[in-house]
């Protein structure tokens, strides 16, 4: 089976669609308190209760888990260009991150607590 010249193309667009489902494991060097943060948002996903917070001044959307140890599971990034990266902190959390389907109902239950605290605090 021979490849056409838009093959490499498509590979491509498959491979950066594949990466993008795939949330970025980052440690963090100086870990976040829950407790700082403030609550935008909450939702249930897979039988875990999700809580979304922010440190004001951050561009940055920190997901929780507060029923589990360790409660971070990281933070969501991108909001201004539409292009919603997720990035585990605490790499405890990555199994059940990455199971089917999960990164993408936390990427759109962040994208929604984002837009409602923007609502809400910019009137």
């Amino acid at each position: 089976m021979g490849m056409t010249h838009l093959g490499p193309h498509r590979a491509r667009a498959r491979y950066e669609k594949a990466l993008k489902a795939i949330p970025l494991p980052v440690r963090s060097l100086e870990g976040i308190d829950p407790g700082v943060l403030v609550n935008v948002g909450e939702t249930e996903i897979a039988g875990r209760r999700i809580e979304f917070g922010i440190l004001p001044g951050s561009p940055r959307l920190w997901i929780t888990v507060p029923d589990h140890l360790p409660p971070v599971i990281g933070y969501a990034a991108g909001f201004d260009s539409r292009r919603l990266d997720m990035h585990l902190t605490e790499l405890d959390h990555f199994d059940w991150t990455t199971s089917p389907g999960r990164v993408a109902a936390l990427k759109r239950a962040a994208f929604a607590a984002w837009t409602s605290a923007q609502r809400d605090c910019e009137g």
